[in-house]
C-alpha cells in the first residue's frame, strides 16, 4: 500500500520471520518484527521524508491507506500528514524543505 520494497526476509525463531522495507531507492529501512506485547495504536515518532507531500496523499488515498484528509500546513513549517497502519500506530510524512 505505501510502495514500500521488501529488502530482506529471514526466519526469526519459532517459525517468525524478520522482514525488512524501504521506499524505492530509500536508504534507510523500517523492520516489521514478529508481534510482541507491546501495545497498538502508538505515536511511532516516525518521520517519512518526502519531495513532494501532495502527490504522496493522493497516492496514498487512492490506494486506501489511512491517511489525514488534509495536509498540514503552518508557515515556516514543512508540509505534513498522518498515515496509520492497519493496528492504529501514527507515521508522518514530511515535505523536504
Amino acid at each position: 500500500m505505501l510502495g514500500f520494497e521488501k529488502v530482506r526476509d529471514a526466519p526469526f525463531g519459532n517459525g517468525q520471520r524478520w522482514i525488512e522495507v524501504a521506499p524505492p531507492g530509500g536508504g534507510t529501512t523500517i523492520a516489521i518484527t514478529p508481534p510482541g506485547t507491546s501495545p497498538v495504536g502508538v505515536d511511532t515518532g516516525i518521520r517519512l521524508t518526502t519531495d513532494d507531500a501532495e502527490g504522496d496523499h493522493v497516492a496514498l488515498l487512492a490506494n486506501a491507506v489511512d491517511v489525514d484528509s488534509e495536509i498540514l500546513r503552518f508557515p515556516g513549517v514543512p508540509p505534513m500528514f498522518t498515515l496509520r497502519d492497519p493496528d492504529g500506530n501514527r507515521l508522518y510524512v514530511v515535505q523536504r524543505m
